[in-house]
């Protein structure tokens, strides 16, 4: 059971305002999550609160994975509460309250097979009315250490360079394994992307023209790499001789 709960100051107020049955609750601002509960079996809850709406626009800003990831730090109970339905369209897409998305129902279920993969669990409230009954039903669960599995795969967190790299037209989270497997570093990554004649396996000619003009680069220009005195990576552009 839970003997009290702190809620994020963020929080629109009538979160804040829930009472929970009697359970002592305060409001102040959390470092993750939107609500953590202390429960009887010294364990500790933490939630991250999304409307339908709210996680797609998490996903689509690339948000909504590193929060969840660093939640799991803080305790190995940690959920994605989801206040609404993802309910799938004739077309194969997300409808919820306001109604068509253009989400595919298939990408967004896989996102978040994605989390619970990494050690966040997923559950669902019907709605916000059943937001405070879904936080008492989450806190009177047996969370015996017995019963508690490992993630089959832990959550990596990309260094500023590799996002970079993620960031590039054509790339993304998805490709960004590929690139990094064939290059080796963020650096030697930037020479290949940029550099037509380099073939990477898994990335397509048109992407790397694309990163050549979103990286402004002439059509004798190239990118080098050289090393310094401290084995440092330091980029060039080159004009190719002319």
């Amino acid at each position: 059971m839970i003997t009290a709960i702190i809620c994020d100051s963020r929080e629109p107020t009538w979160v804040q305002d829930l009472k929970f049955n009697g359970i002592p609750t305060s409001v102040t601002m959390l470092d993750h999550g939107d609500l953590l509960a202390v429960c009887d079996d010294d364990q500790m809850i933490l939630v991250e609160r999304k409307t339908p709406d709210d996680c797609l626009g998490s996903l689509r800003d690339e948000r909504l994975l590193p929060q969840v990831s660093q939640m799991r730090q803080v305790t190995p109970w940690n959920y994605l509460v989801i206040t609404g339905d993802f309910q799938r369209g004739r077309d194969g897409n997300i409808i919820t309250d306001r109604g068509q998305t253009g989400w595919s129902w298939t990408a967004v279920q896989g996102a978040l097979l994605t989390i619970q993969e990494q050690g966040t669990f997923v559950t669902y409230a019907a709605n916000d009315a059943d937001y405070e009954p879904c936080i008492l039903r989450l806190g009177n669960r047996d969370r015996r250490p017995e019963l508690t599995l490992a993630p089959p795969r832990a959550p990596r967190i990309l260094s500023p360079n590799e996002a970079i790299i993620a960031a590039l037209p054509g790339i993304g989270i998805e490709r960004l394994q590929l690139v990094m497997d064939f290059c080796g570093t963020p650096a030697m990554a930037l020479v290949g992307l940029s550099d037509p004649l380099i073939n990477i396996p898994g990335i397509p000619k048109n992407v790397q023209h694309k990163i050549r003009s979103v990286l402004k680069l002439r059509d004798a220009e190239q990118i080098e790499l050289e090393l310094n005195q401290d084995n440092d990576e330091i980029l060039t552009i080159s004009n190719g001789g002319k």
